[in-house]
């Protein structure tokens, strides 16, 4: 390690030893709100079960964990015992769920990754120290991987991207320390820039191998419930239109341009249309379905007006029902087939836009608010393509939908437009599975 990274660390361990009781006093506020964050707290501290000569995948978020899993799957194909590492409680949760076969057969461990400090790697890595290590996405934790060097355990940085702006963000400490990237073992990257980002940062080894997303299969159940679903919740052939991983913080915005477009179509004659609204976090369902209800539309709840195999309540008169909040998790092909046309979540929030690959698999035209910097790939590409336009404010958003309720835009949009672009950038996790393959890692 160069002496410059060297003096990063210990300036960065000796800030997160004083934030310490902050690091605390947050899952405490956490628990609260959800009981969750109380429970495998040990786990954050190194403690825990994992098989040995794992390969550990850090998946951080719900959303990580799902753009992973064809990888995932490929590494479950070949009989590889796995260690998949989240954040939060919905991620772990969601995973356990998604992979409890693979979990009572011991392929697969689900936890907590420790907190950012050297001791609780320590502990971690006393009880087993993995044969490979991949980090997916936007997660370069400097302690995680300066542990994993330490150790001579390969890190790989798959599925990831890291933008011009981030760049910019820390180019300061970057000047003057270098960058934790420069420790880890290689890169897949999402595209070409991203990778070539990945080597002004001082890691030489970055490849572009496309996106794990396209790759995701798409549940056939979910497909056949929203079709049938339609019968029942659209009998009018309204319109439907999606907002899809809403931050709470842009809530307002989406709610405010509910409300308009349905004024906007009883003055032009047309009919209301039907929103989908699925919020990201499972904390803000509660406050959007109030917030909803406030703006003086009739919005009924996922959980209470469909059984649990995504039947609808036909004792429900759909036909005066303005929203359908989507409170649950792991549905979202469901949704999403519910909708013509799909806003995705995050654009006009500065933690920049979620993922778009599950609406264009599903051949549905996305809207999405100016913050891209996080999906530039795809979106640039989507964009130009013809099958996602992005808004510079709430403004045009407006103008956008009211266009599209009255001249129904999205059947000017060819099936096999969406599937060209879906088969030109398919097969990343394929080329990141040979990548590992020719390094001999698996």
């Amino acid at each position: 390690m160069k002496f410059r990274l060297f003096a990063f660390y210990i300036l960065y361990t000796g800030i997160l030893f004083v934030c310490f009781p902050i690091v605390i006093g947050y899952f405490i506020l956490r628990s609260k709100k959800d009981h969750r964050y109380r429970e495998n707290f040990a786990e954050r501290f190194g403690f825990g079960k994992s098989p040995t000569g794992c390969v550990l995948i850090h998946t951080a978020s719900i959303g990580e964990f799902r753009g992973s899993f064809p990888f995932i799957q490929q590494l479950l194909n070949r009989k590889e015992k796995l260690v998949i590492s989240c954040l939060t409680p919905v991620a772990r949760s969601y995973a356990c769920d998604k992979l409890s076969h693979e979990i009572e057969t011991g392929l697969v461990v689900v936890r907590y990754l420790p907190l950012e400090y050297f001791m609780a790697f320590r502990n971690f890595f006393s009880r087993n120290k993995p044969k490979l290590v991949l980090i997916c996405e936007l997660e370069t934790w400097p302690i995680f991987i300066a542990s994993c060097y330490r150790r001579k355990i390969p890190v790989y940085l798959i599925n990831s991207q890291i933008t011009k702006e981030a760049i910019r963000r820390v180019s300061i400490i970057t000047k003057l320390f270098g960058h934790p990237v420069e420790l880890v073992s290689g890169v897949a990257a999402k595209s070409m820039e991203h990778a070539i980002n990945f080597r002004l940062m001082g890691q030489k080894n970055a490849v572009p191998i496309g996106e794990f997303r396209f790759d995701q299969l798409i549940p056939e159940s979910h497909v056949l419930s929203g079709n049938s679903a339609l019968s029942v919740v659209n009998q009018k052939n309204r319109s439907v239109i999606g907002f899809s991983s809403v931050i709470f913080g842009e809530a307002d915005i989406y709610i405010k341009c509910m409300k308009s477009l349905k004024e906007f179509s009883v003055e032009k004659g047309l009919l209301k249309p039907l929103y989908v609204f699925v919020p990201r976090a499972p904390e803000a369902f509660d406050d959007t379905f109030k917030k909803i209800e406030d703006a003086g539309l009739s919005v009924v709840r996922r959980s209470e007006s469909f059984s649990e195999d995504l039947k609808p309540n036909t004792s429900i008169d759909w036909n005066n029902i303005d929203v359908l909040l989507g409170d649950s998790f792991g549905e979202m092909y469901f949704y999403l087939k519910l909708c013509d046309h799909v806003v995705a979540g995050g654009g006009f929030w500065h933690t920049g836009a979620h993922n778009i690959i599950e609406q264009l698999q599903l051949h549905k035209p996305v809207t999405v608010g100016p913050e891209i910097w996080t999906i530039k790939f795809p979106a640039l590409q989507a964009e130009e393509a013809g099958l996602l336009k992005v808004v510079k404010d709430p403004a045009e958003l407006k103008s956008n939908l009211s266009l599209f309720l009255e001249n129904n835009i999205t059947n000017k949009i060819s099936r096999d437009k969406f599937e060209g672009f879906l088969k030109l950038y398919a097969g990343a996790s394929n080329k990141a599975l040979a990548m590992l393959e020719s390094k001999g890692l698996i």
